[in-house]
Formats: structure tokens, C-alpha cells, sequence
């Protein structure tokens, strides 16, 4: 894993997309040529740059229906529709690229069709190449980090189950090691750690197995072996926290080991007057941009939903925000007026027959959502942060799940990292699995992981699994 501006991306994935990016820029640089001649490209180097900035937004066409997904690589249906799908927003994106710099590219008056046929036609070769080549050899044990677990618990058992149940992982444990008086939930070896043993096995262990890491996954730290684990770090072997570590591996924070001194020690959770005078103009400028753009659905939607029956266009909600204080959150109206007669919030249900028709739809494809811009104008929300709840569903979730209370450092989004990881929540458990995320985010915030997720909210859209 790569830690790119405080977000974990793995190396496997930034290959291949770099692979792609170079591949397709060379697909619409070898089509340019079969028009050089008709629209007078000034010089190779021009033409070079703009099969360049064509082959970028290709691949952000392809992050945003999530072929760079981990689930994509297991299922080879998944990707031949999602490489479609891409295909469908590659050919409209490269026009709308190249008319946009045309102004700036002698490319001549006219566009030829052919042009676009034959780069897209050779784009789709090079993805279906590349892709092909990858799930051969992304199998391969070449591509995974071979880790000894200090540990046989609770922690251990848990980084155990997760190499288990999910292929798409890039570590496997080579051994586990039993330590500190750990309960002894996995298969493991023991390793003499008293103060006569030899000072080196634990290293010498490492290297006889050829591991990496150490993941430190022990349920209590009395008992440490402080010595050993001395002589494997000046050996230059990597030693990484089980929390650090599930949250490199898994985007997410595990709960149920996680106490005050992650929140005090680690080494994020960064703000500041620079941080957050980015992060209000990154949410300024998307914000009016998304709603230019949606103008016309959002006038369509209001038209529809006053159609259907007679009520107020938008919903009105209290919900929680920055430091928990609460302001009014806008929404387009999905359910009847009289929705929730008894004046009691309600989690909403799947089929949930307080939803109208046209509310349905709109819930379905997250057009319900588009009126938030608004909030995030007036600067009750950011535009990526942890969902707001409603204040009765705070007041009860924050009782039953420890640091609930902690996601209301940042400002709520109208899209987030728990968003696009976690199907829609509806009970205390989603909550506290949704949690997980955003302590991640909130951790690692900043405008990177922002476009990360902006791009990942449109394979949401396209896939709305779990809207409700």
C-alpha cells in the first residue's frame, strides 16, 4: 500500500492505472495521426499533450464507475459491464475534452467521427489487454505482503478471518506468534521471550519466513517483548499497530479496539485556517458547479414530485452538524406529507410505503439529495463528510456506540467516505459500522481524498445498492 496524501492506495491498482493512462494516450496519439494531415496538428508535441489530457479524463471516466474497485476483479461479468459503461462516458467525455480545447489546439474546424471511432475502438483494446493481463497475474502471492502476527487473540483471530474471507486483500499472514498471555483463539508459535532467551529469535523468525511486517495484534500490551521487537526494527523489519494496520488494509477503523489514546497519538486529524480555507472553497466551487449542471433535473423534479400530490416541493429536517449544532437540512420531498403523523423520527425501511412513486425514484438514483448543495452554499455542510443524523437518532446512537459524538469535529457531507463503503444505513448496527468509515475519513481528511470520493459517489449512483 502507498500512502498518498494521507490516503492508502494500493500499489497494484496506481500500476495499472498508470499502465491504462499511458496505453490510452498512446491509443488517441497513434489516431491523431490519420488526421494530421485534414486538420493540421501544429506539431507532435501538441498532439502528445492533447492525447495526454483525452486519455486522464478517460480514466477518471473509468475511477467514477469503479473499475478500479477491488469487487471488479472478481467478477469478470461485473467488469465487461462496468468497461461498458465506461465506454458510454469515455466517447462523450473525449468530445467534450477535445471541443473545449480546441480553442486552445489547432485541430481544425470540423471533428471527424472516424477520429473518435478509432480511438475508443483502440482504448477498448487496451483496457481489455491490460485487464486481462492484470487478473492473471494479480493472483499471484508476488502481489501480497508476507506478515507475522504477534499475536493469538481476539485482534489476531480478526486479521485472521479478514485474509480468510476476502481475496482482494494484499497481505497474507505467514504466522501467527503468541505473546503477552493472549488467549489462544488462532494456531500459533511460541517464541521464547524471557530475559535468557535470545534476543534475536523473533527477528531471526521473520527472516527464516521471509516476512515483511510485523503486525503488533496482542489484546493486552503488558508484557511486550520490547527487546525483540528492538532488534527487529534496527534490523530494518517494518512494525505496524493493529489499528494503523486494519486501517491501511480495510479503509476503516476497527471499533471494537480502539480507545482515546488512537484519537491523542496518531498522526492525523489535522485542521487548521489553511486546511479549512481549502476544503470551504473546494466545497464552494463544486457546489455551484453541481448545481449548474443539475438545473435542469432539479427543476424536472420539482415539477414532478407537485404533480403527484399536493404538499411542499422540498423537506425540511433538523439534523446534527459541526460540533453539534443543529441547522435545517433541504431535501426534496419522497415520502407523503403525512409521513410521520405521531411527530416521531422514524429509520427508514426497505419498500418503506411512506416513500410516493415519484419519491422512489428520485431516492433511487439519490436525486433527493441535490437540494443539500444549498446547505453546503450557506455552510451548514461540506460537500464530502459524514452523513448528518437527525437529533433523536443521535441522542440514541451515541449512547450505544463509543466516539459517535467525535464525527461532529468536521462538518457533515452531502456524500462521504462511508457513503460510497457502506450500503445505506437504517439501525444502530449500520451506524456503528458506518462510524468505522468516518473516523477514517476524519483521520485522513483533505482534498485528495475529497476527488476520491466526489469521483467514487457516481458508481453510487449508477449501482444505488441499499437506497431507501
Amino acid at each position: 500500500m502507498l500512502r498518498i496524501f494521507r490516503h492508502y492506495l494500493p500499489i497494484p491498482t496506481l500500476v495499472l492505472g498508470f499502465t491504462e493512462t499511458v496505453l490510452v494516450a498512446l491509443a488517441f496519439y497513434s489516431a491523431a495521426p490519420l488526421v494530421r494531415a485534414q486538420y493540421q496538428f501544429q506539431n507532435w508535441d501538441v498532439a502528445a499533450a492533447l492525447a495526454l489530457v483525452i486519455a486522464l479524463v478517460a480514466i477518471v471516466a473509468m475511477m467514477s464507475v469503479g473499475l478500479y474497485n477491488s469487487d471488479v476483479f472478481l467478477d469478470h461479468r461485473l467488469m465487461a459491464v462496468r468497461t461498458l459503461l465506461a465506454l458510454a462516458l469515455v466517447v462523450p467525455a473525449t468530445l467534450l475534452t477535445v471541443l473545449l480545447l480546441r480553442h486552445f489546439v489547432d485541430i481544425g474546424p470540423d471533428i471527424s467521427a472516424m477520429w473518435y471511432l478509432r480511438a475508443t475502438s483502440i482504448w477498448l483494446i487496451c483496457v481489455i489487454i491490460t485487464r486481462t493481463a492484470f487478473l492473471k497475474i494479480s493472483s499471484l502471492e508476488i502481489f501480497k505482503t508476507p506478515i507475522v502476527v504477534l499475536g493469538s487473540g481476539s485482534r489476531a483471530k480478526s486479521i485472521k478471518v479478514m485474509a480468510e474471507s476476502a481475496r482482494t486483500l494484499r497481505f497474507v499472514p505467514v504466522a501467527f506468534v503468541n505473546a503477552c498471555s493472549d488467549p489462544r483463539h488462532v494456531d500459533c508459535l511460541d517464541v521464547s521471550f524471557d530475559g535468557n532467551g535470545d534476543a534475536e529469535s523473533l527477528a531471526k523468525l521473520v527472516r527464516k519466513l521471509r516476512a515483511q511486517e510485523i503486525v503488533l495484534a496482542t489484546d493486552d500490551r503488558r508484557g511486550l517483548p520490547v527487546h525483540q521487537l528492538l532488534e527487529c526494527k534496527l534490523a530494518g523489519i517494518r512494525i505496524v499497530d493493529y489499528l494503523d494496520f486494519c486501517e491501511r488494509e480495510t479503509g476503516r477503523v476497527d471499533l471494537d479496539a480502539l480507545r482515546p489514546s488512537w484519537f491523542i497519538f496518531s498522526d492525523g486529524f489535522r485542521t487548521g485556517p489553511v486546511t479549512d480555507f481549502t476544503k470551504r472553497s473546494f466545497d464552494c466551487a463544486v457546489s455551484v458547479v453541481m448545481l449548474i449542471l443539475v438545473l435542469p433535473i432539479l427543476l424536472l423534479t420539482a415539477l414532478a414530485i407537485k404533480l403527484e400530490s399536493n404538499g411542499p416541493i422540498l423537506y425540511r429536517q433538523e439534523r446534527v452538524g459541526l460540533r453539534g449544532r443543529q441547522f435545517v437540512l433541504l431535501k426534496f420531498r419522497s415520502m407523503r406529507v403525512d409521513a410521520e403523523r405521531d411527530g416521531m423520527p422514524q429509520w427508514a425501511r426497505k419498500r418503506d410505503p411512506r416513500v410516493t412513486r415519484v419519491g422512489a425514484w428520485i431516492r433511487l438514483l439519490r436525486i433527493d439529495e441535490l437540494p443539500q448543495l444549498v446547505n453546503v452554499l450557506r455552510g451548514d455542510m461540506s460537500f464530502v463528510g459524514p452523513r448528518p443524523e437527525r437529533p433523536l437518532f443521535v441522542e440514541q446512537i451515541a449512547r450505544e456506540v463509543p466516539f459517535y459524538l467525535e464525527r461532529h469535529s468536521v462538518k457533515p457531507g452531502v456524500t462521504g467516505w462511508a457513503q460510497i463503503n457502506y450500503p445505506y444505513g437504517a439501525s444502530i448496527e449500520d451506524a456503528r459500522q458506518k462510524l468505522s468509515y468516518d473516523l477514517y475519513y476524519l483521520k485522513n481528511r483533505g482534498v485528495f481524498l475529497d476527488l476520491v470520493v466526489l469521483t467514487q459517489t457516481v458508481r453510487v449512483i449508477l449501482w444505488p445498492t441499499g437506497a431507501r
